[in-house]
């Protein structure tokens, strides 16, 4: 009893020691930022670099609040299953309203037959073969679209179906291609793919001008097996959707509000900050990592996952995998994408300046589209990618035959 007991005062004065060295190092990060801002000549960047403060301030003190808990032995938060729903019992209007507006992850299944022009065939993917085969497309090899340092020397440009090919027989282990725009790249794959209904509502498709997102999704993902990505926060607070058409992606998604309790790091000089990798989560060097409410799920053949804006989140391929996938805005995280947005234009330029212009002169209905009604039929819960790029989508009838 006595060993056990000191082992326990050990485990406690480590996890002290860990969060004040954490605390510390947020206390010198707040110190480079505030530096950044005195050193910024330019006005625009220096009040995009004031934002950076208030959020590394906010880090600290929520990593403060956690710490004076511990000697009361504060609860950890466990990890959560993530739910799936099959389409024909989730309306349109409920996913925005139980799952989107709460910022909960879910699974949504039984799009399977739906969600490419080959029907019940397409986890095959003869369509991107055929469509798309020929196609060039830069691939990163050997992890690198993980890794601070990719360069033209991390990536080859190939054949789309040599790429497929190689990863599908396990011929390339560590070649990803990552998030590669359908529109702009691939268009011909724009005929193949459909893009579930719950996300097609998309403010960033209903702009009246072009602007730097108006054709990036949705994005196509084509992974050898054991590949991952980065722990990371999507820009802008864009909410994201991902349909999976081939293998198993474990999925790994944290609420927005915890980031702070993942060692963030704004030293690069961005609003979403640099996260460490999941495998550095444990007690000895990530201490308030177990305080983040957590989720994690297997998105298998068929299922599309919604991921809310500003959680971090990180993707290991189980296995070979192909999907697609694209981010959103709509009524729920517009105020946050729009002040996010009018920085960025602050500190990069005109593109990010006539993104925000785009989607701040539009008066949106946030009720566009929110069917309430249920339907056994799935292919009303699809549309065409030429139907979802430019906003079309969103007023279209909901039964279409």
């Amino acid at each position: 009893l006595h060993a056990r007991d000191a082992h326990a005062r050990a485990r406690a004065r480590a996890l002290v020691a860990c969060m004040e060295a954490e605390i510390a190092r947020l206390v010198d990060e707040l110190a480079y930022a505030r530096a950044a801002v005195e050193s910024e000549p330019d006005a625009g960047k220096r009040e995009y670099r004031e934002e950076i403060v208030r959020r590394v301030e906010a880090a600290l003190d929520k990593c403060r609040k956690i710490s004076e808990t511990v000697t009361t032995k504060a609860a950890a938060t466990t990890t959560m299953a993530v739910r799936r729903v099959h389409a024909s019992t989730l309306s349109l209007a409920a996913f925005r309203r139980e799952y989107v507006a709460t910022d909960i992850p879910v699974v949504i299944t039984g799009l399977e037959d739906e969600l490419t022009e080959d029907g019940a065939d397409g986890e095959k993917c003869a369509w991107l073969l055929e469509r798309g085969g020929t196609k060039k497309v830069a691939v990163t090899r050997n992890d690198a679209h993980v890794k601070s340092e990719l360069s033209c020397a991390s990536a080859d440009v190939v054949d789309l179906s040599e790429h497929f090919h190689a990863v599908m027989r396990d011929e390339s282990p560590g070649s990803y291609l990552y998030d590669c725009s359908i529109p702009l790249k691939l268009p011909s794959l724009g005929e193949c793919v459909r893009i579930p209904r719950y996300f097609a509502h998309d403010f960033a498709q209903q702009t009246m001008r072009l602007h730097a997102f108006s054709r990036s999704w949705p994005s196509l993902f084509v992974a050898a097996k054991d590949t991952r990505s980065s722990l990371h926060v999507d820009q802008w607070q864009g909410h994201f959707f991902m349909a999976q058409v081939r293998g198993t992606k474990r999925w790994t998604v944290f609420h927005r509000d915890d980031t702070a309790y993942l060692q963030p790091s704004w030293r690069r000089g961005t609003l979403d900050p640099a996260l460490p990798a999941l495998s550095t989560f444990d007690d000895t060097r990530m201490a308030f990592a177990k305080y983040a409410r957590r989720w994690d799920v297997d998105l298998g053949p068929g299922e599309v996952l919604f991921v809310p804006g500003g959680a971090p989140h990180a993707v290991h391929n189980i296995d070979a995998t192909v999907a697609f996938a694209g981010n959103f805005i709509d009524e729920t995280n517009i105020d946050r994408a729009l002040f996010d947005l009018r920085l960025m234009g602050l500190n990069q330029g005109t593109a990010m300046v006539a993104t925000f212009d785009a989607l701040d002169e539009v008066e949106f209905d946030p009720t566009l589209g929110a069917f309430e009604d249920t339907t056994t039929n799935m292919r009303n819960l699809v549309v065409r990618c030429d139907e979802y790029i430019g906003g079309a989508a969103a007023s279209l009838p909901f039964t279409r035959g």
